[in-house]
């Protein structure tokens, strides 16, 4: 078989969902010889969906080596750099993505969580917001996005939002305990003892919430 064969019947392979067969089209592609970045960016992207961050990571790398044009190649190596937590290096791919046009939810949402993890609020926030815009039903961007009001201290848009993540996904464990502390520092505690009962109802061994309600009710002793 011809690398350009290969790299097609690997393309086919990966939009039929066969990723293992897949990747080793696109690995025979490379043996003879078929050295071209958008391969390199499908070759991370199939070992980035079987965990395979590090190799994934060098594949994605190696297509950017390749040209540096690669819009989709910056993205990828930043997911792979936030899977493993190196939130600084993330940021630096998703910025490059978006430097090369890049303007998707999913780009902005990443964006605003690598700011998130470094604790730069306002620009999470500010990003957080923007996702928000662009897809109202990310429910998770929302709930982010409520995370940074929070810790703003703007606790009354911090609660609505929380609220509509709580509207759209009953059981959000997290969402609960968080609305109990906003409600707690609003001295609301009875709104506040409820919200982390039900984080609680939701995920039993959530030691946040656990703590929260026991600091609630030994203050009220």
């Amino acid at each position: 078989m011809n690398k350009v064969n290969a790299y097609e019947k690997g393309r086919n392979a990966m939009q039929a969902g066969d990723y293992e067969e897949a990747l080793s089209y696109f690995r025979e592609a490379l043996e003879i010889g078929h050295d071209h970045p958008l391969l390199y960016t499908n070759i991370g992207n199939l070992l980035e969906r079987s965990g395979e961050y590090e190799q994934a990571l060098s594949s994605y790398q190696r297509a950017i080596q390749l040209d540096d044009g690669q819009a989709g190649a910056y993205y990828g190596a930043g997911n792979i750099s936030y899977n493993i937590e190196r939130y600084k290096e993330a940021l630096k791919f998703y910025q490059q993505a978006e430097a090369l046009g890049m303007n998707d939810a999913s780009l902005h949402l990443m964006i605003g969580m690598c700011e998130y993890q470094l604790g730069q609020i306002p620009f999470a926030m500010a990003r957080l917001q923007r996702v928000v815009e662009l897809d109202p039903q990310d429910v998770e961007a929302r709930f982010y996005f409520a995370l940074t009001l929070a810790q703003s201290q703007l606790l009354d848009e911090a609660i609505k939002e929380f609220q509509s993540v709580i509207n759209d996904k009953e059981n959000h464990a997290d969402a609960h305990y968080n609305l109990g502390v906003a409600y707690h520092a609003k001295a609301e505690d009875d709104k506040a003892l409820d919200h982390f009962n039900r984080a609680l109802s939701a995920q039993p061994d959530h030691l946040l919430a656990a703590n929260g309600k026991k600091q609630v009710e030994e203050e009220r002793k």
